[in-house]
């Protein structure tokens, strides 16, 4: 996958959450970044060899 660069359409892909209600709700990355600027950035997860390793 080539990286993202400024002004690129944010890739198709969805993000699950648990709301205040404590259900679990899914929404597509596109619809929640529609129309807007984005700032996208990850992290390692915790006690991964990737985080360790840093």
């Amino acid at each position: 996958m080539a990286p993202i660069a400024v002004g690129d359409v944010v890739p198709k892909g969805s993000i699950s959450f648990f709301d205040e209600n404590d259900q679990l709700q899914t929404v597509s990355v596109h619809s929640l970044a529609a129309g807007k600027k984005v700032i996208l950035f990850g992290v390692p997860g915790a006690f991964t060899p990737t985080c360790r390793n840093i």
